[in-house]
């Protein structure tokens, strides 16, 4: 991606965190005709709690972009990329925002969704499907774990391939 080292998001959450989305190095193309739900790998971390020994698995995933065939319903013909973090027990907060880039540069972001004392959050961005662009996802999150985890927050970050969208419309 051209110069995505910028920074897209930053905002306080918690009054303490700010999230910044910067992408770095896109997945590899892959052929026309996307698939909806289909990520390509994932970004997992780790913590645990000095005392008890207990560790918490968190995972982020950003899946292809694809045309939004809900949106066609609309007649809004749109492309989507769906985030989310997943973690192995529930986390005092989870924050994420997603990315939706198109030909390498920023094409839509989304705000923040925040879940508190959960172990999962999704997201999206979507924008107008132009045909025959390069799409790829992006999203960035932060993980508050509970007291005694270390670390106490970890910033996690995923990258999906990158997707040619030849048609928009609903095949």
């Amino acid at each position: 991606m051209r110069t995505v080292q910028r920074t897209l998001l930053s905002g306080a959450l918690t009054g303490v965190l700010a999230l910044t989305m910067g992408a770095g190095t896109a997945g590899a193309s892959t052929p026309a005709g996307p698939g909806p739900d289909t990520a390509t790998g994932a970004t997992t971390v780790r913590t645990m709690d000095a005392r008890s020994g207990d560790v918490i698995t968190c995972k982020i995933t950003t899946h292809l972009p694809h045309y939004s065939h809900h949106a066609h319903a609309d007649n809004r013909h749109m492309v989507n990329v769906t985030a989310d973090i997943k973690v192995s027990k529930s986390v005092a907060q989870l924050a994420l925002r997603v990315g939706l880039y198109k030909n390498g540069a920023l094409y839509k972001q989304s705000g923040a969704k925040v879940n508190r004392g959960r172990n999962k959050v999704s997201q999206n961005a979507a924008r107008r499907c132009i045909k025959r662009q390069n799409y790829t996802g992006y999203s960035v999150g932060v993980v508050t774990f509970p007291p005694g985890y270390t670390p106490h927050t970890k910033q996690v970050k995923h990258t999906s391939a990158t997707v040619r969208i030849n048609a928009c419309k609903k095949r």
